[in-house]
């Protein structure tokens, strides 16, 4: 067995071997840079990363990498500034692009530090210039303020220079901060899909008996531009479901709950900007487990697909199913009302169960004919159609008997099974609606799968 000594001896020895390293990758990388100077006698920048410690390259700092040199690139087409060549090298000192430019050298550095300055990675992008003789630009040279230091904010420089902050606080902070970019413009993404699922499902015309760009269904106190209020009101509460999902540790069960307060302050911002109208209730439910799913799944950094989404929302929502099976005797809202009148589930059964109707019917009829080139509009038309005919819809159930309930269904099953054109589908819902309209029925529930639908479309099956 190895004393203490030894076993520091060896630790001291790895050390030095990974400065080494380090000092032999960065010697490389000015070799390159003397060399682009030389043959191309343009100015360069030169993009790393800067990685407090030893390890330089890991999976997020290599995202970090991609990120800060799209950016780049993106900046120099909006600058009109012309690329001469491009090269990237990877080594023991991290990921270096380094870019040979025909435009002045100080522009090139004042574009450099409006992307260090604005981007939010920008505090550990290094984005040096190069003027073609090789002398570098500082932001001194400009009359420009110094870098700031990560953790407290006085000149980098300095604090570099006089190791006032120990390594391990620096790694943490850059982890960190890396993790929280990288999080919230997953929850961004997430929230846009959620957004735009809602706008798109009430935008599909027609729908029977609901809001559409038509009329407004079988409803006297919803229009087509209440549903856009509500939908705007929501962005952010379904971006904070998803960094929850992210973030917060325990069962399926105890992120239910967790994300239950921001689900009721959901409801709360849909109401204020409705004035009181319950235009998305059953899709807040429904769209902030997806969220806080989708979130989860992306932080274990599996590859997820719809299926593992709705499995995930099926362990959460048993703890709300739960609750509405022991509140069958004292029902408050539409759908506890069908429960105890019909036995229907509703939304919670649907989520319970992993979201049958939209994993069998609506995600794989409106992925098939997105793919033979049906618009989202007919093709969520359509969608909304095969849902009316098999999902027990409380909304629908709330509204009407139970025997005129079970032969609007077969009606629209019927006319599935005979018309097979979608333009014979479309005419049909046209037909659908002056009747739903005037039997005041309305689909809601099937309206909030179709937004799930498309929101699995959007994140799982892009355009």
């Amino acid at each position: 067995m190895k004393d203490a000594n030894e076993r520091n001896h060896e630790t001291d020895c790895a050390a030095d071997d990974m400065l080494n390293r380090i000092l032999s990758a960065r010697e490389r990388r000015a070799d390159v840079q003397r060399g682009m100077l030389a043959e191309f006698g343009r100015p360069l920048i030169s993009f790393t990363l800067n990685i407090a410690g030893a390890r330089k390259t890991f999976p997020l700092a290599q995202q970090a990498f991609s990120e800060g040199k799209l950016q780049i690139a993106r900046q120099l087409e909006r600058e009109g500034i012309p690329v001469a060549v491009y090269r990237e090298i990877f080594g023991d000192a991290g990921s270096c692009g380094i870019w040979a430019l025909d435009a002045d050298p100080v522009r090139i550095k004042k574009l450099a530090i409006s992307i260090e300055e604005g981007s939010g990675l920008g505090r550990l992008f290094d984005i040096d210039v190069l003027r073609a003789d090789g002398s570098g630009i500082s932001r001194r040279e400009l009359g420009l303020p110094m870098r700031k230091c990560l953790i407290c904010g006085a000149e980098a420089h300095a604090c570099a220079r006089n190791q006032k902050h120990p390594v391990e606080e620096l790694i943490h902070r850059t982890e960190e901060l890396l993790r929280d970019y990288f999080d919230r413009r997953f929850a961004d993404q997430v929230a846009g899909a959620a957004l735009r699922a809602l706008m798109y499902e009430v935008s599909v015309t027609p729908k029977p008996g609901l809001v559409d760009r038509n009329n407004n269904g079988a409803h006297r106190n919803m229009d087509f531009f209440k549903f856009i209020d509500s939908c705007s009101a929501l962005v952010p509460y379904f971006h904070a479901f998803t960094m929850k999902g992210m973030r917060l540790k325990g069962t399926p069960g105890q992120l239910f709950q967790a994300v239950r307060y921001t689900g009721q302050a959901a409801e709360d911002a849909m109401f204020a900007a409705t004035g009181g109208v319950n235009t998305h209730k059953g899709a807040i439910y429904s769209l902030g487990l997806i969220c806080a799913a989708a979130g989860r799944l992306h932080r274990g950094k599996k590859k997820a697909g719809p299926g593992d989404v709705t499995a995930l929302c099926s362990e959460m929502a048993k703890v709300s199913l739960k609750e509405l099976e022991e509140k069958k005797s004292a029902p408050e809202t539409h759908g506890e009302a069908a429960f105890s009148r019909y036995g229907f589930l509703g939304v919670k059964g649907e989520a319970a169960n992993g979201f049958p109707s939209v994993i069998h019917v609506a995600f794989p009829v409106l992925r098939g004919l997105l793919k033979q080139g049906v618009s989202y509009n007919d093709a969520g038309a359509v969608t909304l159609l095969h849902l009316i005919a098999t999902v027990e819809d409380t909304n629908i159930a709330a509204r009407t008997e139970k025997r005129t309930y079970a032969a609007v269904r077969r009606k629209v099953q019927n006319l599935i099974d005979s018309v097979t054109d979608t333009d014979g589908l479309l005419c049909a819902a046209r037909r659908l609606d002056g009747e739903f309209i005037a039997l005041n029925i309305s689909a809601g529930g099937c309206a909030d799968l179709l937004a799930i639908a498309f929101m699995l479309v959007f994140l799982y099956q892009p355009d």
